[in-house]
């Protein structure tokens, strides 16, 4: 906690920081995930997309996995990943090793890249045992479900789910893990500001797919998530209400893996 301009006023940050809400989102994809797999053990893993959930996921797959690759179409994220057994491959890379024929061919398909993600063309090469793909769609949203094309992707492998990730009772355009971060603390926010006494609440959000996307700058992206995700300006103490609507839009998020 600090002073405002004068002693009357305590400018007071939350204890919960933006990293904090994207674990607890990702976590719950990644379980959803283990949940649909039920202990099943395979030998190797394909993870689509390394931002934001894929290195966490892949992470939580390796116990039952003999090998986890991540895929992605960006090189530089392969310094997202936290887990050094987990290993990195660039799309062009994998597309090389498909026409090959070389060492892919997994059996368990895990698609996170959304929308204008991975094609099917790639998918139907693979053609696993288990394939998975998250929807991106949240709450109704004609433009988003025109684009989305999670039933053309889910046609392949013998046993397929679909990821889905929604708030109860609040909307969200995506099920993007970014999406979903930004809506609980912009909630968040609103409950607070509603408080006697708050002078006005901050979100502590920025254009953070530009630092990862557009400076490809992992290390400065993840500097900038281990920030408070709010800063308050209030008259009275209101550290415990902070981290109270926090918390309970973080407890909206659910996740699950649908059976097709």
């Amino acid at each position: 906690m600090k002073y405002g301009i004068t002693e009357s006023v305590k400018t007071i940050n939350s204890k919960i920081k933006i990293k904090d809400i994207v674990l607890d989102i990702v976590e719950k994809k990644a379980n959803a995930i283990k949940y649909f797999l039920e202990g099943e053990e395979f030998k190797q893993a394909i993870i689509f997309g390394a931002y934001l959930s894929g290195s966490y996921i892949a992470h939580t797959l390796i116990k039952d996995c003999e090998e986890v690759i991540i895929v992605d179409i960006h090189p530089h994220l392969k310094d997202i990943i936290f887990d050094e057994r987990i290993k990195f491959m660039d799309l062009n890379k994998l597309q090389l090793e498909l026409r090959n024929k070389t060492t892919i061919n997994p059996d368990l398909v895990v698609d996170l890249t959304g929308l204008g993600g991975i094609s099917t063309d790639i998918l139907s090469k693979l053609d696993p045992k288990v394939l998975i793909v998250e929807d991106p769609k949240g709450n109704y949203d004609k433009k988003i479900t025109g684009i989305d094309n999670t039933s053309e992707r889910i046609s392949f492998g013998n046993k397929k789910g679909v990821l889905k990730t929604y708030r109860s009772s609040k909307v969200s355009k995506t099920s993007g893990t970014m999406t979903l971060v930004i809506d609980i603390i912009t909630d968040a926010c609103k409950t607070i500001n509603e408080i006697d006494g708050v002078l006005y609440v901050i979100p502590n959000l920025k254009y953070f797919e530009g630092t990862i996307f557009h400076e490809k700058d992992v290390k400065k992206f993840l500097m900038e998530l281990n920030t408070p995700a709010i800063t308050v300006s209030s008259i009275d103490y209101v550290e415990y209400e902070l981290d109270e609507a926090l918390c309970k839009n973080i407890s909206r998020v659910n996740s699950y893996v649908e059976t097709i």
